[in-house]
């Protein structure tokens, strides 16, 4: 049976926490994504991951971050 995590998930490390332990096969956001709705974009930038995103994506990338989007 899958397991997912939730509540007080806030940081793209205590996500990856959760999952690579084996505590939860998945995490599930809610405020988190409310206040930031492009929190999986900035947690895959925090830990050094790219993204797939459309093609009118590409101009907003940040420069700092050239590698982001795939």
């Amino acid at each position: 049976m899958a397991v997912i995590a939730v509540g007080l998930i806030t940081e793209a490390e205590q996500a990856e926490g959760i999952v690579f332990s084996g505590e939860a096969d998945a995490v599930a956001l809610a405020r988190g994504m409310l206040y930031d709705p492009r929190w999986p974009w900035h947690a895959a930038a925090k830990l050094g991951a790219s993204v797939h995103a459309p093609n009118q994506y590409l101009r907003s990338q940040p420069h700092t971050l050239k590698q982001h989007f795939e």
